[in-house]
């Protein structure tokens, strides 16, 4: 059972609309470019493992999907956790090309690919350090008898891995994608004791949820951009140009003669993962080049945005 469905996360949103409403020759561009680059392969790599994952049965699986818990005065992240009736499965997920090195002697891992060697931190031992978080978590709250593992799943089958490591349970700590549910069967034999019923996992399913803390990143703060400096505007949804206007009822592209009736919605997304959490009536006006209160008033109206306050003081907020 899908628990917590596969989505983009509210940074990676973030940085997307951060693109699209800064220009081309901000000295940081391609630097934001990068990352967000680094950030949907992420993304993309968690999408597919998400393939494999759906064959598991709902009724002996609950799966969760980008969740973040707090630590004292930090966070972890978990690419994905699985509750099975026996144990609490943590899937760190890669999405990485070429030939991939398990370094052991100075616990880092190597990637070689386009004649370019380049070094990052060991994932098995991030799994790791996730796996004590967790136990740590569950037992502040009363799951301590819960068992917790750990694999690191590679999404491409192309990738190559290799290792010098001695110890021959690290192989069994490292999957590729196509892998996965056989290895997941391999450890359901090493743990048989059953220590949840249904009830308990949709208890545990709904305290996990509870505590999920998404990240909320300040993204202009980040790269050093201005609110001054957000390019403002209604995007055309076919040729991803700035500055649409609104002509009988309908959003106009002055560029590519294109129309469309909910263009603004967007806008508004990108607004509040920019700007400020909340919108008025004023700000809506001038983020979207829109003359008319009533106008606004309307279009605001429309998308069913939750509000508070009345008149010239209301304000609308995110769904």
């Amino acid at each position: 059972m899908i628990v917590k469905e596969l989505s983009k996360s509210n940074n990676v949103l973030k940085m997307e609309a951060l693109l699209r409403r800064t220009p081309n020759d901000y000295f940081r561009y391609e630097e934001m470019k990068e990352d967000l680059r680094k950030r949907l392969a992420g993304y993309n790599g968690e999408r597919a493992i998400s393939y494999y994952l759906d064959y598991l049965p709902d009724k002996d699986y609950f799966i969760f999907h980008d969740m973040r818990f707090p630590s004292g005065n930090h966070y972890f992240q978990i690419d994905y956790l699985v509750l099975s009736p026996h144990l609490a499965l943590i899937l760190e997920c890669k999405n990485f090309y070429g030939t991939l090195f398990l370094e052991d002697s100075f616990n880092q891992l190597i990637r070689t690919a386009n004649d370019k060697e380049e070094g990052f931190h060991n994932p098995l031992a991030q799994a790791r350090w996730h796996q004590q978080q967790l136990s740590t978590f569950f037992s502040s709250h009363g799951y301590s008898q819960i068992p917790i593992d750990y694999l690191v799943a590679f999404s491409s089958p192309s990738t190559i891995l290799k290792t010098n490591s001695r110890d021959p349970s690290i192989l069994k700590k490292i999957v590729h994608g196509y892998n996965l549910l056989e290895r997941l069967t391999e450890i359901e034999r090493v743990y048989k004791n059953e220590v949840m019923d249904m009830k308990s996992m949709r208890k545990l399913s709904k305290l996990l949820l509870k505590s999920h803390v998404p990240g909320d990143q300040d993204i202009l703060q980040k790269y050093g951009v201005a609110k001054s400096e957000v390019i403002t505007g209604v995007q055309c949804p076919n040729c991803k140009a700035l500055g649409m206007i609104r002509v009988r009822r309908k959003w106009f592209c002055e560029k590519c003669e294109c129309y469309d009736s909910d263009a603004h919605i967007d806008a508004v997304k990108d607004y509040f993962f920019l700007l400020n959490s909340t919108i008025s009536n004023k700000q809506f006006r001038e983020f979207t080049h829109l003359t008319s209160v009533d106008m606004a008033s309307k279009l605001l109206m429309r998308m069913n945005l939750p509000s508070s306050g009345a008149n010239k003081g209301r304000v609308y907020h995110p769904h």
